[in-house]
């Protein structure tokens, strides 16, 4: 979803501003910490003014959220849970920001700024024509406002991400922010944030959306007595154990609460959730009653589950009484070209002959090699390379996104506009819709299809050049689902998410098994922590299984890795915070008499009364600096550079093969892998399978 913020002219700026004054006038002191739902806006303190939302540009000692300036000097800023500074803020986190007092540069002074990540993990699958990944089991989407930093889409897999964004639904969520990690750490951190369900005290497990979280080594001491179903939760852990479980070792329950006191002007941005009516509805989890707001880019029918928004209001009781609602509607185009004309004055700039107008909440982003991070209008000079995220209005273009990229990209030799989705209000190949979008392919060259394909419902990418309103195409490229494997898909995995047959998630994936046939049990058999191979073709991002494998495993079966401590003897020792008994262990490179604190290992067996009974220990460290290996049958297959052997991530794409080829890989095969460990990942040189 690519979004078109609020115009702000001087009127609006000015009548907010009063508002704040007055805000602050009427707010004495107060108190309440609080988070929404999406992970990233915890607050403290009373406030004057309270803005929920994303960072969309820095200024000379200001971030803007929402639209409005805040001066950081002297704020408080906490990033996830610890003190920082302003330059630990970056473009695109979701932010709580409190303040009160007005500037003569027309921003408000911000006494707090709190910042708290959705998710962090390593991403263990990504739907390239979905523009999604997974995460810890949560569905994470992407769109042209999200802010990738340290990498790109195309280099997600298998790399340990930090995510900020918006709770789309339990299990889903639009990242606004993605950073990727140049490397994964020993130890590198697992953490999610959502709502508690499936809570089972006794078994001391519960589900974030899809994801299994295990506490069984979190001590019962800081256990928050407040942990139930239905209540916001935050699990953090460094391992992920048999059933794709996450052994958390801390759990924090998170308030709901807005961290302001009634009447305090507040302003959120995010997904409209639970909508029942005008007067009640959900926007990050904050209750908004918003019968007597004045909309913008919309009406009140615009209003539904999943619609991206801005609330302006005051609180009341608790609920954010709306005075204004601004519904963000996807950007049209994109254009790619050399700045023509800058007009900071105006708020306008010329790109490839289209006069683009931004707004207080048009994004700003600087990739070229000059980084500025103060990046605005005004620092736009004529020839810059630009690429600007636009929608039409009755203006014209107004810009969501503007980035300024190196010169050294090429231009001319590409189309200056784009515009991908699903094709709506198809009349002929002149004349269909792009999300937001009119194209005209009539001219077009067509990849992984032809004209006669174009239809309501099909996924293009279009890029051309824009005449006016109208995208002329030169180029339409229909997506593919899965182009290794058309229109089919296999998960292999634990239960998650159970509702019945034809409801639930494995691995991330929601699997429809309502008609399939199956081996091993039946549909009766199917229940959370059932351990199942699901195939069949996906419909809609459902996988509609024909088979269904019920598959046994011995569900008390745990593995920890990291660092060992408390080292007493062989048989009592930890790592990651789990007790572990190895007096009966199998030790790989190495022996028991090298297990101490320090090692960097691997353990894997049953849990008996809280202790890991290991069966086998693989100690890490070693390996890393005389080669690595693993053997067993192969499981989580997903493509050769992203499979496991017994529980290692193994990348093959790479590897010469003996007794077979990369064809032959596949769940189920026995295969021995050498080769070296980067990251947490072994990058095989060899793959021998063993008949």
């Amino acid at each position: 979803m690519n979004l078109v913020p609020r115009r702000c002219d001087l009127e609006r700026t000015m009548a907010r501003c009063v508002l704040v004054v007055c805000a602050a006038l009427m707010t004495a002191c107060g108190g309440g910490g609080g988070q929404f739902a999406s992970g990233g806006i915890v607050g403290t303190g009373a406030a004057a003014v309270l803005s929920v939302g994303t960072i969309s540009a820095f200024g000379a000692g200001t971030l803007t959220v929402n639209g409005l300036p805040y001066a950081t000097a002297a704020a408080v800023i906490t990033v996830n849970g610890q003190p920082a500074t302003a330059s630990a803020l970056k473009l695109g986190m979701v932010v709580t920001v409190q303040g009160g007092v007005k500037q003569a540069d027309g921003s408000v002074i911000a006494s707090s700024i709190v910042y708290r990540p959705d998710i962090q993990g390593v991403v263990s699958g990504v739907d390239v024509a979905g523009q999604a990944f997974i995460v810890l089991g949560q569905r994470v989407r992407t769109d042209r406002q999200t802010v990738f930093d340290g990498g790109t889409f195309d280099t997600l897999l298998n790399q340990h991400v930090e995510v900020s964004g918006f709770r789309a639904s339990p299990g889903e969520l639009l990242a606004t922010r993605v950073e990727i990690r140049a490397s994964i750490a020993k130890g590198a951190a697992l953490e999610v944030t959502g709502v508690v369900s499936q809570l089972d005290g006794a078994g001391k497990t519960f589900f974030i959306g899809p994801q299994l979280i295990d506490y069984t080594q979190t001590p019962q001491a800081v256990v928050p007595p407040g942990l139930a179903n239905g209540v916001l939760a935050n699990a953090k852990g460094t391992a992920v154990g048999a059933g794709d479980r996450l052994l958390a070792t801390q759990i924090q329950v998170i308030p709901t609460a807005l961290p302001a006191p009634d009447a305090a002007q507040v302003e959120i941005e995010g997904l409209v959730a639970s909508f029942a009516n005008l007067g009640s509805f959900l926007v990050n989890g904050q209750l908004v009653d918003g019968r007597a707001a004045v909309f913008e880019y919309g009406s009140a029918a615009s209003v539904a589950d999943g619609v991206r928004v801005e609330v302006e209001g005051r609180l009341a009781s608790g609920i954010v009484v709306a005075s204004r609602i601004a519904i963000e509607e996807d950007a049209a185009v994109v254009i790619d070209g050399l700045a023509e004309a800058v007009d900071s004055a105006g708020g306008t700039v010329t790109v490839s002959a289209q006069r683009v107008t931004a707004t207080a909440n048009t994004q700003f982003d600087d990739r070229s090699a000059a980084a500025v991070r103060d990046f605005g209008l005004a620092a736009i000079r004529v020839g810059d390379r630009l690429s600007v995220s636009a929608t039409h209005g009755t203006a014209g273009l107004t810009a969501t996104r503007i980035t300024r990229l190196d010169l050294s990209a090429p231009t001319g030799s590409q189309p200056d506009a784009s515009a991908e989705g699903i094709i709506s209000a198809f009349i002929s190949t002149a004349n269909f819709m792009v999300g937001a979008q009119t194209v005209n392919a009539s001219s077009a060259t067509f990849v992984n299809g032809a004209a006669s394909d174009l239809a309501n419902g099909k996924r293009v990418a279009a890029a051309g050049t824009l005449s006016g309103t109208i995208l002329l195409a030169t180029t339409v490229t229909f997506k593919v689902e899965d182009p290794t494997s058309p229109g089919t898909a296999e998960v292999e995995g634990a239960i998650s998410a159970f509702v019945s047959a034809a409801n639930f998630v494995v691995t991330g994936q929601k699997v429809d098994a309502s008609g399939a046939a199956f081996d091993g049990g039946s549909a009766g058999s199917l229940a959370n922590g059932v351990r199942v191979k699901a195939s069949g073709p996906l419909a809609n991002g459902v996988l509609v299984a024909t088979t269904v494998s019920i598959e046994s495993a011995p569900a008390t079966t745990i593995e920890v890795e990291g660092t060992i401590t408390n080292f007493v003897s062989v048989s009592n020792f930890k790592i990651a915070g789990q007790t572990v008994d190895a007096s009966k262990a199998s030790i790989e490179n190495g022996s028991a008499s090298d297990l101490a604190n320090g090692r960097q290992c691997h353990a894997t067996g049953p849990a008996v009364n809280g202790v890991l009974q290991a069966s086998v220990v693989t100690l890490e460290d070693a390996a890393e600096l005389q080669g690595a290996s693993a053997k067993g049958l192969i499981t989580n297959f997903l493509s050769a550079s992203n499979f496991k052997v017994g529980g290692r991530t193994i990348d093959a794409s790479g590897a010469i093969f003996e007794n077979g080829t990369a064809a032959n890989l596949g769940n189920g095969a026995k295969v021995e892998v050498e080769g070296a460990l980067v990251g947490i990942v072994l990058r095989a040189s060899k793959v021998a399978f063993d008949d």
